[in-house]
């Protein structure tokens, strides 16, 4: 299993690090005994003890270069797994095992002639797949006038919600990151084929799948004072997914799109406020609905259905 051979490796880093630590403090006595020897006029015994030294010294760097080895193999077995579910989160396979956390208004009947989003967009000339997949293949859309517009604003709509009513800072991202803010966000190395990338120096940079991503990591490697917490960040950008896993699926309109625009809400509080700044959230992007009359469920994912970094989530459709 994951599990064992985690332990697998970590055991065999440990009695590695073990033997090496046990060479240098052979080393290190070897060496003062070189000096005795030298002192007591013994030159055979110091010459024993030189080549002893050098023999170690070998060992150790070799040892090291078996150290680095050691130290990737557990590291990228650490990376890959999963975060621990809370409690309350329901125990299941798929979203069939989801469970409805509260519906807001009322669902309608959906009558049996009610068109695809697609196809009123098509038939308003206001959404173009065809000209999309001119210029840039399948999973693309071109939006034009009225939706074009009305695009923009609920984005506008949205930011000043969250600024102005909720606390959140608005930030302007950069839209691509390097290898480590997508290892900080869970994004590698387990769904690097559904990333893009693009050359950069030596290196590469990607796409950023959620402005969640570089939202997230403006605090990485950082000691924020707690009187700050928590900090909320709130961002409108485009976001890039091959969606490698959807071969098939969805094909058609927008649901699973290469490029889309997104507002993300990000906050970071301590380990004590973190469930109820969740809920706070939760309640935050639950409020766009309202305010746009919108009939919604949020929906607790179930352990299967959950993303691979959570610990608990939401979903509001």
């Amino acid at each position: 299993s994951t599990v064992d051979d985690l332990i697998a490796k970590d055991e065999a880093r440990r009695s590695h690090l073990s033997e090496l630590q046990v060479k240098q403090e052979r080393r290190n006595a070897a060496s003062k005994e070189i000096g005795n020897a030298m002192r007591s006029g013994d030159s055979a015994l110091a010459e024993k003890l030189k080549g002893e030294v050098s023999d170690i010294k070998a060992f150790i760097q070799n040892g090291e270069a078996r150290e680095r080895e050691l130290d990737k193999a557990l590291n990228d077995a650490l990376a890959v797994l999963p975060n621990v579910p809370l409690e309350d989160v329901p125990v299941g396979k798929d979203e069939h095992d989801n469970v409805v956390k509260r519906i807001v208004g009322e669902v309608p009947t959906r009558p049996n002639w009610v068109k695809e989003h697609f196809e009123i967009g098509e038939a308003l000339g206001m959404m173009d797949f065809e000209r999309a997949a001119k210029l840039s293949g399948a999973r693309f859309t071109v939006l034009k006038s009225q939706l074009a517009r009305m695009e923009r604003a609920l984005g506008q709509f949205m930011l000043d919600l969250h600024t102005t009513e909720h606390g959140y800072e608005e930030v302007i991202p950069p839209l691509m990151v390097r290898d480590e803010v997508l290892f900080g966000t869970n994004q590698l190395p387990k769904f690097e084929e559904d990333l893009f990338f693009t050359p950069h120096g030596d290196g590469r940079l990607g796409l950023i799948p959620t402005a969640e991503v570089p939202l997230t990591n403006l605090v990485r490697e950082e000691i924020t004072a707690h009187e700050k917490l928590p900090l909320r960040y709130t961002a409108l950008t485009p976001c890039f997914r091959s969606e490698a896993g959807s071969a098939g699926r969805d094909t058609r309109g927008m649901l699973r799109q290469h490029q889309f625009y997104k507002v993300e809400l990000v906050s970071i509080s301590d380990q004590e406020s973190s469930l109820a700044e969740h809920e706070r959230m939760t309640q935050c992007a639950e409020e766009v609905l309202k305010r746009l009359g919108l009939p919604f469920r949020t929906v607790t994912l179930c352990t299967g259905d959950m993303g691979f970094g959570a610990r608990k989530t939401y979903d509001i459709e």
